[in-house]
Parts: structure tokens; sequence; C-alpha cells
């Protein structure tokens, strides 16, 4: 019958999870004494509250709460020796198994116990080369730790102000990136709306929505007996003119339709005859591709009034159909702030560069600085692959904080082109700080 604990193979850390009811908790692995046995609830190592049962057992033992954790509570049971001697064995002295046992046994607590920590601790896999070296370097403020460039050792890495604005730089690229996506697959339901468009119009015209079609490829005039009629009219060589009749030869509520057939930017032009009006004026035209017009006639006021409204496309509106106002593509930079937008000096670098995603007119500029300079102007710089498109800079001029537009002297970008932007000179007493820049362009 052994007289001393027996240590098995066993770790010397055990976890429950409370459930605010069981106030009795096991643990399987022998303590020395009491106080061998170090209990946390949750991250809080705890001292009074609960008794100890079972020292000097093998089978270990259990602690009683004098009240149950609360619900969810880690509770958490481990085994805390002082890795030390407690016997001397003197030369020539009394060898007693049992004394023998005991360090035996006390040794083999204290090796489970660094075990157990070395398993939670940061090591390197057994299949690690040996010559990796994981001495950590000195250590320096707000820097994270990284692999140096062969992988063999530690060295500091970038601040946590740097990580942070990696990321957010990351993050932005990506919303700009996402936002464009979106932009596109909005235009690509317009165009497939804009042609689901024109098929139904089409389509109607072909179910008696017009008494008759009649095919048209020169000037032409409609005929007061022309009631109901849709003419498709092919401008493929050129402007196609569209005489109307008199408004006083046409019943009320006369109507016509006119329909391009050719994908050209050709127009149909419409006339009035004597004194009518179309639309308020003497004429009127459209010039989309495949564009179609529905014109009617209203003879209750004097003259008569003709009414033209379009109703549809089977093609998509390019951008050349577009208004230069209404295509604005605008690129804004900014310059002298830090992370968190606040402004501050801005320097002679470069802030921003992005590659043109499609064909662009670049047509002006804006911008604004927040502490104007002083002692000399803060000038900006704007290159295309690498050469500046103004004859002459835009500047920030000393003391001013309005922008002083530049001359351009490269106006256009293609999808691809690299478009950078920089600061080429600051102030000198003062550099200047928080600098927004717009690049104006419009789509080509």
């Amino acid at each position: 019958m052994p007289t001393h604990i027996q240590i098995g193979d066993i770790t010397p850390r055990l976890q429950y999870i409370a459930d605010g009811v069981q106030t009795s908790f096991i643990f399987p692995f022998p303590i020395f004494e009491n106080d061998d046995l170090k209990v946390y609830l949750n991250d809080t190592l705890q001292s009074l509250g609960f008794t100890v049962l079972g020292a000097g057992s093998s089978a270990g033992g259990n602690i009683v709460f004098d009240v149950a954790p609360t619900s969810s509570v880690v509770v958490t049971l481990a085994r805390k020796i002082a890795i030390k001697r407690t016997t001397d064995f003197q030369e020539s002295g009394e060898f007693r198994s049992k004394v023998i046992n005991d360090e035996m046994d006390y040794l083999t607590a204290s090796l489970q116990q660094v075990a157990d920590d070395q398993t939670r601790s940061v090591q390197m896999s057994v299949t690690e080369p040996a010559d990796v070296d994981v001495l950590l370097p000195s250590p320096q403020a707000s820097r994270s730790l990284t692999w140096n460039d062969t992988a063999t050792g530690f060295v500091n890495g970038p601040t946590n102000d740097e990580v942070t604005n990696a990321q957010l730089h990351a993050t932005n690229a990506l919303n700009s990136e996402n936002a464009a996506q979106a932009s596109e697959n909005n235009a690509e339901t317009s165009e497939a709306a804009a042609a689901n468009s024109a098929v139904l119009a089409q389509t109607a015209a072909a179910s008696n929505m017009y008494a008759t079609n009649e095919s048209k490829s020169a000037d032409f005039s409609v005929l007061s007996t022309d009631d109901g009629k849709q003419f498709l009219i092919d401008t493929s060589a050129g402007t196609v003119t569209v005489t109307l009749p008199d408004g006083s030869t046409a019943a009320d509520g006369f109507r016509i339709a006119l329909a391009k057939t050719s994908a050209d930017n050709n127009a149909v032009l419409v006339n009035r005859s004597g004194t009518d009006t179309i639309n308020g004026g003497t004429s009127w035209q459209f010039s989309v591709a495949h564009g179609q017009s529905v014109i009617a006639l209203d003879t209750t006021p004097a003259p008569d009034v003709w009414f033209a409204a379009g109703v549809g496309l089977v093609a998509p509106i390019g951008v050349a159909e577009i208004q230069d106002n209404a295509k604005p593509y605008d690129i804004a930079f900014v310059a002298g702030f830090d992370d968190l937008m606040d402004a501050e000096g801005v320097a002679v670098q470069t802030y921003g560069e992005l590659v043109v995603p499609r064909t662009l007119t670049i047509t002006g500029e804006a911008g604004y600085l927040d502490v104007a300079s002083a002692g000399q102007s803060v000038r900006l710089d704007v290159e295309k692959n690498g050469v500046s498109i103004y004859a002459t800079v835009p500047e920030f001029v000393a003391t001013s904080n309005a922008l002083s537009a530049g001359v351009l002297s490269t106006t256009s970008f293609a999808g691809g082109d690299r478009l950078t932007f920089k600061i080429t000179q600051t102030g000198t007493t003062a550099l200047g700080q928080g600098a927004r820049f717009t690049l104006k362009s419009i789509l080509a």
C-alpha cells in the first residue's frame, strides 16, 4: 500500500462552465497542500469563499463554493506549486524510500505544470529549421512584431497608426471599387430597360398601335390623310427633313409616329407648315440612334399647335448623345490631413495615384486650403503617366485659402492612363494645412 502521492499522466488544470446551481467541482489531479490549488472565476484568482478537499490524495479531490458561481462563469482549477527542492539528502545519511518518492512526485508535478504552461505558449513546430531565431527585438512603443525578409527572425514592424491607415486606405479603395461597379451595373440596367422599352414600342406599333408603317430615307411631307401612320426613317445617308401638314387641313387629334431605324446620330428634322407651332417653336428634331417620337395636333388654339414627345429607344443612349453638363466625372484628392482628417502641414510629396478607368476630358480644377501658407504659395500638380498636364500649375497663393487655376496643356485621358496628384511646393514660414483638390472632367 503506497504511503505517498502517486502522480499519474494527467494535466494539472481543468475548467468548468458554471450553471448557477452547482457548488462542488472535482479536480482529478493530486495536490500536496490546499494552497497548491489555484481557483479562478473567469480571469480573477479567488482566495476566499470556497473549501478545498482532498489534499494529499492521489485521486485528487474537490472544492466546494460557499455560494454557487454565477451561470456562464468559467471556473478554472489549476495546480500551481513552487518549483523547488523540498528535500536535501545528506552524505552517508538515511536513505528512505518515502522521502525519495515524495521528492520524485514533487518533481513530476513540477514538470506537468511546466508542460501545461508550454502548451498555452507561443512555440514553433518541431518541423521548423533550427536556425530560426525566435529572440524578440527590443520593445518599441506602438510598433507591431513581424518576421524579417528572410523569415529567420523577428523585427519591429510598422506602427499601429501605419497599420490602421493602410487598412483605412484599403477599405476606401474597396468602397470606391464597389461604388464604381454599382454605377456600372446601374448603367447596364438602364441600357437594358431602354432597349426593352423600345422593343415594346415596336411591338405595339406592329400590333396596330399605328394604322400602317411606311419607310422613308429622304426628305418627305406628311399628308393630312396620314393620321395614325408610323414612318420608319433611315438617316444613315444624312439628316431627313419631315414637313408637317398645315393644321387647318388636318383633324383635331391627328397624330403620327417617327421612328429612326438606323444606328447613326443624324437628325430627323420636323418642320411646320404655315404659322403652326411645334412645342412652341417652328421646328423640332431628334438625333438619338433608333429614337422614336409621337407628334399630335391640337387645333383648339390659334395658330394650331403640334406637340412632339419621345417615347422610347431600342438602343442605349451613348456618351456622345449626353450633354457635357450631364456627364461629369470629377476626381478628388486631399493632402495635409492626418488619419482622423484633422488638418496638418502639407509636404512636397505624392498624395494620390489612380488608374483612369475610362476615356476622360479634363476641364479644370477646384480647391480649398484650410490654413493658408505664408512665405510662398502652395503649388499642386497632376501628372499623366509621369508628365505634368499643366503648362502653369494651380496654386494656393500665400495667405490665401482659394485656389488659383492652372493652365492645362493636356486634357485627354484614355482608360488605363495613370493619374498622379502631388504637392510640389509648400509655404516657408507657414507650410499651409489641409489641401482639398478636385480635378474637373467629363466622360468623353
